[in-house]
């Protein structure tokens, strides 16, 4: 298959999947983005697994963003949920698997921080009605994405990966869920509305906990993820209304999905990637503070896992070298 014609089928793909959501934005306000959420993480649980990963890890979106919101006016459980997902992270990229679980960590915060508008063009009303409504879309919608997935693209086997020490990887994932519940802990007790999930979706797109530290492709995924904000910042500043940036979350998706799939460079990856998740929360208007608050978190995230990388590469080579001396 050429570039042309993935890239034609890619967006056939997200037409299809759009076709019966975009409808029930005309009747209740905030569906497309809640469902931009079931969305996107079945594509890529499909991507790495199929079928058999995608609805299991969607329904943990669901079930976990439903939790998060439930919590969010407790620290000390936002900060356990998000270690326990870090651990998570870690133990599936031991076995070669984190990509599959990869948006939960990155898209679970998003939940905390602020519950996704629904019903309303305002900030949310959380009643039961509201969390069951957001667990349902995220989940037919997901499970909408693996059936169009599925019928055009046919049975995906799991896709697991060499890991070069699968003790580093667990290491390295509880490392990124301390730091990530580190900074929900600052972030509820200190200044409220800070967007602090700008830090942990950097943290866990620079991560690699499967391979030692590479300086050149820890750079070009540092240049990505600034890159794809840098396009965000810009169309945010033009004005437009939210239901046409949700819209462009899509077509950054299926250039996301074209350069994933077509094994382009992981950098140019990253950055339809940022764009994607970064639109989906974009209800806030663009303020120069708020521009602010963008960079300086994607800085803060990006030293947070470039440091926790080369510390948890630096720790594992001492023990293997100690490993190596007794033996």
């Amino acid at each position: 298959m050429t570039n042309r014609q993935l890239g034609i089928r890619l967006a056939l793909l997200l037409l299809i999947v759009a076709a019966p959501i975009l409808p029930f934005t005309l009747l209740w306000p905030g569906v497309v983005g809640v469902a931009l959420f079931g969305v996107l993480v079945a594509v890529f649980a499909w991507i790495s697994g199929g079928a058999r990963v995608a609805i299991p890890v969607t329904v943990a979106l669901a079930l976990l963003g439903i939790l998060g919101i439930v919590c969010r006016d407790h620290t000390w459980l936002l900060a356990l949920i998000l270690l326990l997902l870090g651990i998570g992270y870690g133990v599936a990229a031991s076995r070669g698997i984190g990509s599959a679980v990869l948006q939960l960590p990155i898209l679970v915060p998003y939940f905390m921080m602020r519950p996704p508008p629904l019903f309303t063009d305002g900030p949310a009303e959380v009643t039961p009605l509201y969390l069951l409504a957001v667990g349902v879309i995220v989940v037919l919608a997901g499970l909408w994405t693996v059936l169009v997935l599925r019928k055009a693209m046919g049975r995906r086997a799991l896709k697991v990966v060499d890991v070069a020490d699968p003790r580093a990887a667990i290491v390295h994932g509880t490392v990124l869920g301390v730091l990530s519940a580190i900074v929900v802990t600052i972030a509820q007790t200190s200044v409220t509305n800070l967007h602090w999930v700008w830090v942990t979706l950097t943290l866990y797109l620079l991560a690699n906990p499967t391979g030692p530290v590479n300086a050149k492709k820890m750079l070009y995924r540092v240049l990505g993820t600034f890159a794809g904000f840098v396009v965000v910042g810009v169309l945010l500043l033009t004005g437009l209304p939210h239901l046409i940036l949700v819209s462009l979350a899509v077509v950054s998706l299926w250039a996301c999905l074209f350069f994933y799939v077509a094994k382009r460079p992981y950098w140019q990856y990253v950055v339809f990637l940022t764009i994607t998740v970064v639109l989906m929360d974009s209800s806030d208007a663009s303020t120069v503070v708020l521009d602010a608050e963008r960079i300086g978190f994607t800085v803060l995230g990006a030293l947070l896992a470039i440091g926790s990388s080369f510390v948890v590469n630096l720790l594992m080579f001492r023990r293997r070298h100690a490993l190596a001396d007794e033996a």
